[in-house]
């Protein structure tokens, strides 16, 4: 009973599971089969080619290729000249071969010259090639990174032409023809170029031309003296007389970057230059002047400045025909033999000595009369100290006339002013006198002028004017009024006894009636 329920479940679980473990494991072969089929497929077709490389593609069926010829074209059987890039690159196998090759670099500081293998001959009397032809390329490779077939070109890496500050490139070409002059005439002759090249970097195809570095500028070429004959470099000549000249001179000359390509082709590099120019002419024309001074006129001022003048004046000359400037010659010092100096040098120290013996017995004799003027002194100091005591006295005698006569002087002055002054006071006096009698005199004039002007206005009528002063003398406040009043009133019988009535002066104020009666403070 136990034994049928412990086999039971084993019927039951085993066989589902077994087919599809079986599918399963088919499937998964035939899918890896499918991926070797593809991957071995695509890496026959396809071709990567990574960063800084480039594939070169060789074509296995074709035309063959003409003589000088190397790389194919299409159709063509052979490598073709044509490279492809980074990437993926479908290539037909059997029909097509691949290599994948590295990038040529030219790395800073470097160019790069191209030899093409093959290629169309160069035509007659041209030796560096252009593009599709074999040889040498005229045009070179800048730094960088380039996809050259290196079955059909050689690239030679070479130093970039570096012109340093203070120079300047001058350009010899190497092939061509033999030229006629100095310079390279045209393309195809060998030499000197007359243009140069200013301070930089260039990509020179140095298979063409060769660059010299020349230092160009203001340079200075000294002479010096020394006795030793291993470090003499001073100028030597024979003067007038026969008598041997050494001179210290220092020279400041110049060349120009336009003059640089016939001095190299004349002479080279500058220290030639400074060789076989300046210091050649400097001890030229020294021994052709030098023969026509003597000595003595080289111990002179003004002949060694005539000298110095002819010398510099010649050298300039002479430099400038060969195409170098001259700025300046100075002359520093002038070696005169010692056989001619000593006899001259003797009698100077004679005639120094001759005065210094002559300067001595001035100076002793100074000295006595020192001492001889030292013990007067006490004598000319008791002398100098009595003048002076009389000349004090006088002076304090003639202070005293002096306050004496200026004492009266002032009294006198002052007597002379008060009488002065009294005589203005008095004339003042007189003329403010006459002065107010005279105002007085117009005033009352100018009063009678005015009353007899008013008697005039009045008509000589002394009583109107009379009413005039009295209606002037009343109070402008004053009101007059008046009444009306019928026959045989007090008001009406006044006429004829002498009684008038007086309007308001002027300022007062008309009143509606006249009562006749005046009103205190009105």
């Amino acid at each position: 009973m136990s034994h049928a329920n412990e086999s039971t479940p084993m019927r039951h679980i085993v066989p589902p599971f077994r087919p599809w473990r079986q599918r399963l494991v088919v499937w998964g072969l035939v899918a890896l089969g499918c991926l070797l089929v593809v991957v071995l497929t695509w890496r026959q077709f396809f071709v990567y080619v990574p960063p800084g490389r480039h594939l070169v593609v060789i074509a296995n069926n074709g035309e063959s290729l003409p003589e000088g010829q190397v790389l194919a074209e299409e159709g063509q059987k052979g490598i073709l000249s044509e490279v492809q890039g980074e990437g993926w690159h479908f290539v037909m196998p059997v029909i097509y071969s691949r290599e994948v090759e590295e990038n040529t670099v030219v790395p800073p500081g470097k160019v790069g010259i191209k030899t093409a293998r093959g290629g169309r001959p160069l035509p007659p009397g041209r030796l560096l090639a252009e593009p599709g032809e074999q040889g040498i390329e005229r045009k070179v490779v800048p730094p960088g990174s380039y996809r050259v077939n290196r079955y059909g070109y050689d690239v030679e890496l070479v130093p970039a032409t570096d012109i340093k500050p203070g120079f300047v490139g001058v350009l010899r070409r190497l092939l061509g023809k033999d030229g006629q002059g100095r310079f390279a005439d045209g393309d195809e002759e060998k030499g000197i170029l007359r243009q140069v090249l200013q301070p930089g970097l260039y990509y020179i195809n140095t298979k063409e031309y060769e660059v010299v570095p020349s230092e160009v500028g203001i340079f200075q070429t000294t002479f010096f003296y020394d006795e030793k004959p291993a470090r003499n470099t001073a100028i030597t000549f024979v003067s007038k007389g026969g008598f041997q000249i050494s001179m210290d001179c220092t020279v400041e000359w110049e060349i120009r970057p336009e003059e640089m390509p016939s001095l190299v082709a004349e002479y080279g590099s500058r220290q030639a230059i400074e060789r076989n120019v300046i210091d050649v002419q400097a001890h030229a024309i020294g021994r052709d002047k030098g023969i026509d001074y003597g000595v003595q006129n080289f111990l002179e001022g003004t002949k060694r400045e005539e000298f110095q003048r002819d010398f510099t004046t010649e050298l300039t000359r002479v430099c400038k025909e060969k195409d170098v400037t001259v700025h300046s010659a100075f002359i520093r010092n002038i070696v005169i033999p010692e056989t001619y100096l000593k006899p001259i040098r003797e009698k100077q120290i004679a005639a120094e000595t001759e005065i210094t013996n002559k300067a001595k017995e001035a100076t002793a004799q100074s000295e006595a009369d020192v001492e001889r003027e030292q013990r007067m002194i006490p004598q000319r100091e008791a002398e100098v100290q009595a003048e002076t005591k009389r000349l004090v006295a006088g002076i304090d005698r003639e202070v005293e006339n002096i306050g004496i006569r200026t004492e009266t002087e002032i009294d006198k002055m002052n007597a002379e002013y008060q009488a002065q002054i009294a005589s203005l006071d008095a004339q003042r006096t007189q003329t403010l006198g006459e002065a107010q009698a005279q105002v007085t005199r117009l005033v009352e004039t100018a009063k009678s002028s005015l009353y007899q002007l008013k008697m005039q206005v009045f008509g000589n009528d002394g009583e109107a004017f009379l009413k005039y002063s009295l209606a002037q003398e009343l109070n402008p406040a004053m009101v007059v009024r008046l009444f009306q009043s019928g026959p045989g009133t007090f008001w009406t019988n006044m006429d004829g006894k002498g009684l008038n009535f007086m309007l308001p002066a002027g300022g007062a104020q008309p009143a509606a009636k006249a009562t006749g009666d005046q009103k205190p403070g009105k």
